[in-house]
């Protein structure tokens, strides 16, 4: 039986904003937008999903706002954006870019058939208000539309008001590694990389079966220095799909252009201070959330 997705608060070292709304809330569009916040889907579809991030590889430049026109006449009925939260989506890529573009990770095996209609009851409620006038696009995360230079993720975790405090703890050192299994836990990752980024999910339609542990073996011998584990967060990996397999496998987003060089050293501190103390032992991969 699948097990209700646990929305769990920030830790108190990340304390300042609210945690999402309990697992027991019976609005189904109040517990949506808890549920697409604490999955991470607001950093690529922003704030409320009403700021698709640009996506300067694909040939859409952007990743849609729930809210625009364009969404809206794309998906005119619930059923279609059900589908793409399902199967996810690879948008096409632009000839001329290098790298690829962000994708729409597949949640359907992530994701209670409750959850599920939860999520699509928020992003149709966005229509009744809508907000969203940039018909080609939303913002990027360094600045917002009065000009003003937007806080990091780190700075408005903590609640911070400007840059004189607190000062962010160097590279290595454990308040660092606190700071990192924060933002782990708050961007979402952990719903592909498992419990502590210990439990790498399936991944039946790529070659390699599985989402990686961060402390398995064979995770430290494709990645024997920070450096290789800084490139994928900053660059995402497309994993080579199965020959056999329908649909795609599950992507790493490329992070690089939402997460300030602070947050990027505090996340590589925390996964690799999994390598002084692993538990995984499944070389072959980890396990479904329905365990």
């Amino acid at each position: 039986m699948k097990r209700v997705l646990a929305l769990v608060a920030l830790p108190l070292l990340l304390a300042g904003t609210p945690g999402p709304a309990s697992a027991t809330e019976t609005d189904p569009v109040k517990l949506g937008a808890s549920l697409v916040e604490h999955l991470g889907c607001l950093y690529c579809h922003g704030l409320g999903g009403r700021e698709g991030l640009e996506n300067p590889n694909a040939q859409r430049k952007y990743v849609p706002a729930w809210d625009e026109a364009a969404f809206i006449k794309k998906y005119p009925n619930p059923e279609g954006v059900r589908e793409v939260i399902r199967e996810g989506r690879f948008p096409r890529k632009d000839p001329k870019a290098e790298g690829n573009p962000i994708p729409m990770p597949p949640w359907g095996n992530r994701v209670t058939e409750a959850e599920m209609d939860a999520i699509v009851a928020y992003i149709w409620s966005l229509r009744d208000t809508p907000a969203s006038s940039h018909a080609q696009g939303g913002r990027g995360r360094d600045v917002g539309s009065d000009g003003d230079e937007r806080l990091s993720l780190l700075e408005r975790l903590r609640g911070r008001k400007g840059p004189e405090e607190p000062t962010i703890p160097t590279p290595g050192d454990n308040r660092t590694v606190a700071v990192g299994k924060g933002l782990v836990e708050h961007l979402g990752c952990l719903h592909c990389h498992g419990l502590g980024g210990r439990q790498g999910l399936d991944n039946p339609n790529a070659v390699r079966k599985h989402v990686p542990s961060w402390d398995s073996p064979e995770f430290a011998r494709r990645y024997p220095v920070d450096d290789g584990v800084r490139w994928v967060i900053t660059k995402g990996r497309l994993p080579a799909p199965d020959p056999g397999a329908e649909s795609n496998p599950i992507p790493m987003p490329p992070w690089g252009n939402r997460l300030s060089q602070e947050e990027l050293d505090a996340i590589v501190s925390y996964i690799w201070s999994l390598r002084d103390t692993p538990v995984s032992t499944h070389d072959k991969g980890g396990r479904g959330r329905e365990d």
